[in-house]
């Protein structure tokens, strides 16, 4: 099965494969980390390796990245990963994209098909920047040690099969303080 978002699907691998790279921080994480969103109304959580990207190198915010996984063995578990990019600085707000260019925002699902221990395909639904698709992240909160906020949306497979995304939300800290 095609995959829509392999670009997408690339940096969200490169990005659990310096996640697992990385060394514990001494930094203590005081906040609750959490990701969770339902799916066609049946809640899920992805609270493991729950994450952002790398904290900016520079005073304007260009991309924020949060994922997650449900299960400990992120080969093969379900993901769910929000990716937003913009020229401007992205600060606390609202950002909402339906199946246009602008912004570079996308939501992503990704379920792992294995027969046994054979890694068989990935499946992902996305949306936001598809045609037919709609996704919104509301960033509440954006400093030093995170991102946290709320998102919602429709997002499909490449075979037109819909997943509506409600009551989502999560707070992840910047990956040097994940430990």
């Amino acid at each position: 099965m095609k995959s829509i978002g392999s670009a997408f699907k690339f940096v969200v691998v490169l990005f659990a494969a310096l996640l697992t790279s990385c060394g514990k921080s001494d930094h203590a994480v005081t906040d609750d980390v959490f990701f969770e969103c339902k799916l066609n109304g049946e809640l899920h959580t992805f609270n493991n390796l729950t994450n952002a990207n790398d904290p900016p190198s520079e005073e304007t915010v260009h991309f924020v990245v949060i994922a997650g996984w449900e299960g400990k063995d992120i080969n093969k578990s379900p993901s769910f990963d929000i990716m937003l990019v913009s020229e401007e600085n992205i600060t606390e707000g609202t950002y909402h994209v339906a199946g246009g260019s602008s912004p570079e925002l996308d939501g992503q699902y990704c379920l792992q098909i294995y027969e046994g221990e054979t890694h068989l395909d990935t499946e992902c639904f996305m949306g936001g920047r598809s045609s037919d698709t709609h996704f919104t992240l509301n960033i509440t909160r954006i400093d030093d040690w995170g991102v946290k906020g709320t998102f919602s949306g429709l997002i499909r497979d490449v075979d037109d099969n819909y997943i509506e995304v409600t009551d989502g939300k999560f707070s992840a800290p910047y990956n040097i303080y994940m430990h």
